[in-house]
């Protein structure tokens, strides 16, 4: 899903900025704002002047902390240089060796970072303690140690602070002190620093952690009182916002973020994945193919776009979203992947892959939450001429959710009839009817299943009843009901010509004619009467 960088997004990145220094980058890092981070050290990689290693070894950083692993080894080689032996390219190689899962290697190389500077850089220890924490905890207690001796040579530090803060509040589950001691770090950086948006954020999420969401929520507009255009500090107050179940409150922050962090994928994915919860599936798809312009291989927008267009009736770029979904070698299947790709088939009219995302979806989950799922399953059964087996499903969805619903009914009495079982469909039809007193379709198939099957004397006409019932409803829209209102009107026409009424039986067929002029039978049977 993540790209690795390219000299493309070199180009990208420099466009439009002015000169800023690597202090500016290492602060939008610690901010957590690494999409301008990496702007400032794409521009910087480029300037004559600049350490072209250190920028390397940040590039990797803030590439590292937005889950692109790929993109940060390339940095980090590009950081490391064993012929000038610089603490800062020791430390790179030994996030390499992390990556590479070899702990004792990184720790050689740490060990040959601390060696180099002496013992005395309290950024070197930051880094080292960095590596072993974030993105993920590789070694909590080699984390702390190396934040603790970063802080003991510089205690005025606040990104020192932050992190130890960070560190303390990651173990409290081993120590219950250790929340108390997060929130020391945390007030006493933004003490030292009035103007640190970040403390304040951390503030807000141990507040978060805590569910103590009014207290997050008072910290986090802080942050904004400090600097209104932080990107980070809406996506904070969006997610706290849906925890405490404010969810008018939370796709404004998203957007808002968003339009201050374009290049987050993670965030647009987000922002994505609520705009499709609340059912706003044209701006769910609007973000997927921003965000796939970006990242054509990112296989939640493929997902959601994918979803979105069904629900939408989209059913032709549905099933091209969900093709691209499944021949992804780095998608995480979910469930419900096989849920709606077994409904997108079915409207594709695969019935085939239908059938087995079906299949799975149903493996997955036996509950009574699958009884949608099996009467759609049904369904697709029963158009695919399968009646048999739709049949057994929808048996199988009364025996396990205790029922079936009105559209459950009618497709399993449909099915019965083609199944030629005509006693299921007498009695299905006649539950549909019972349910649905005020719709025409169970009385046309109800009077379909005994004139097919003949289940009483055909003389006396038992359909009659259902289809001038049929008659008296569906006759207020005879467009929609056309095809079944000429059935009716000759099935009736019929039964007058065997009483001998010869009116009522021109009247049946004549109606028959208007709906359908070339109607065979009721031309035939009004040349008889005449």
């Amino acid at each position: 899903m993540k790209k690795v960088f390219s000299a493309t997004t070199l180009v990208l990145f420099t466009l439009g900025m002015f000169a800023q220094t690597l202090q500016d980058a290492q602060r939008e890092i610690d901010n957590e704002n690494y999409f301008k981070a990496k702007q400032i050290l794409f521009k910087l990689i480029k300037d004559p002047a600049a350490n072209k290693n250190e920028v390397a070894y940040y590039l990797g950083n803030a590439y590292l902390k937005t889950d692109d692993a790929d993109s940060a080894k390339v940095f980090y080689k590009m950081a490391y240089n064993p012929d000038s032996r610089t603490a800062l390219s020791y430390v790179a190689n030994g996030r390499l060796s992390l990556l590479s899962k070899d702990k004792a290697g990184a720790k050689q190389n740490f060990d040959r970072a601390l060696q180099t500077s002496k013992m005395k850089s309290a950024n070197i220890y930051y880094e080292i303690g960095d590596a072993y924490f974030r993105p993920v905890i590789i070694d909590l207690s080699a984390a702390i140690s190396n934040f603790e001796a970063a802080f003991n040579l510089d205690n005025k530090n606040t990104t020192v602070m932050l992190a130890l803060g960070d560190a303390y509040l990651e173990n409290s589950a081993n120590d219950n002190t250790m929340g108390g001691k997060a929130m020391n770090k945390y007030e006493g950086a933004s003490e030292a620093n009035k103007g640190l948006a970040i403390a304040w954020i951390k503030i807000g999420r141990l507040a978060v952690r805590g569910r103590i969401y009014d207290q997050a929520i008072e910290a986090f507009n802080k942050a904004l009182n400090i600097d209104q255009n932080y990107p980070v500090v809406y996506k904070e107050l969006a997610e706290t916002y849906y925890l405490s179940k404010q969810y008018d409150k939370v796709k404004p922050n998203f957007e808002k973020y968003m339009a201050l962090s374009p290049g987050d994928n993670e965030a647009r994915t987000k922002l994505a994945s609520m705009y499709f919860q609340s059912k706003e599936f044209d701006k769910a798809i609007e973000e997927s193919n921003k965000g796939l312009a970006q990242d054509p291989n990112n296989f939640v927008f493929q997902r959601i776009a994918g979803f979105s267009n069904y629900e939408l009736k989209r059913y032709k770029e549905a099933a091209e979203a969900n093709q691209k979904f499944w021949a992804n070698p780095g998608k995480k299947v979910k469930d419900i992947d096989y849920v709606y790709s077994a409904k997108i088939a079915a409207q594709a009219g695969d019935t085939a892959s239908a059938r087995k995302y079906f299949d799975v979806a149903l493996a997955n989950d036996s509950t009574s939450s699958s009884c949608d799922l099996l009467g759609e399953y049904a369904k697709v059964l029963f158009q695919a001429k399968s009646y048999s087996e739709s049949i057994a499903k929808y048996a199988l969805k009364k025996d396990r959710c205790g029922k079936l619903g009105s559209l459950d009914v009618y497709y399993l009495g449909r099915s019965a009839i083609y199944a030629k079982d005509s006693l299921l469909a007498d009695s299905t039809f006649a539950e549909f009817i019972a349910r649905n007193p005020t719709s025409p379709d169970g009385y046309y198939w109800k009077g379909w299943t005994n004139t097919i099957f003949q289940l009483q004397n055909p003389e006396t006409f038992p359909a009659l009843p259902y289809y001038q019932k049929y008659i008296e409803i569906a006759g207020a829209d005879p467009a929609k009901y056309k095809r079944n209102l000429v059935d009716s009107y000759n099935y009736v026409g019929m039964y007058y010509m065997s009483k001998k009424d010869k009116d009522q039986a021109r009247t049946n067929f004549s109606k028959a004619l208007e709906l359908s002029p070339d109607d065979e039978i009721a031309k035939e049977y009004l040349k008889q009467l005449n």
